[in-house]
């Protein structure tokens, strides 16, 4: 297959302890599949941590007869929030996998690019898988 790992490449990659993504929050059936993935990759190996960029996407939906960010809201039901410890902090779907996530405040996050000023929309998302029950 074109673009398969070999088995020592996973291994290797099984060994890590550091992920990083960025704008792979899209459509419902991706972000699915990325979180399939990570389920896969996180509960294997060393323990590991993830730290997602994202941007939310706004789109006008019949459903709701306004616009929202449908793909975010579909990302956050993967979540527990780390700060989170009431009763209703329990995974939308608990079918999915559970991880952790902690929102980054970017305001602690130095800026270094200049003529470029950070939309409201933009997160960083740190990302921890839980092994045993969140």
């Amino acid at each position: 297959m074109k673009y398969s790992w070999a088995l020592s490449e996973v291994e290797e990659a099984l060994g890590g302890s550091l992920l990083v993504a960025a704008d792979v929050i899209y459509s419902d059936d991706l972000t699915d599949a990325f979180f399939n993935m990570l389920e896969k990759f996180m509960s294997q190996g060393s323990e590991k941590v993830l730290y997602l960029a994202l941007e939310k996407r706004y789109n006008f939906t019949l459903d709701d007869f306004d616009i929202v960010a449908n793909g975010y809201s579909h990302f956050l039901s993967y979540l527990k929030h780390e700060e989170d410890d009431t009763e209703n902090s329990k995974l939308e779907h608990e079918s999915k996998p559970h991880f952790v996530g902690h929102r980054i405040d970017l305001a602690n996050i130095p800026q270094y690019v200049l003529n470029y000023e950070r939309g409201k929309d933009v997160e960083i998302w740190q990302i921890k898988y839980c092994r045993k029950e969140c």
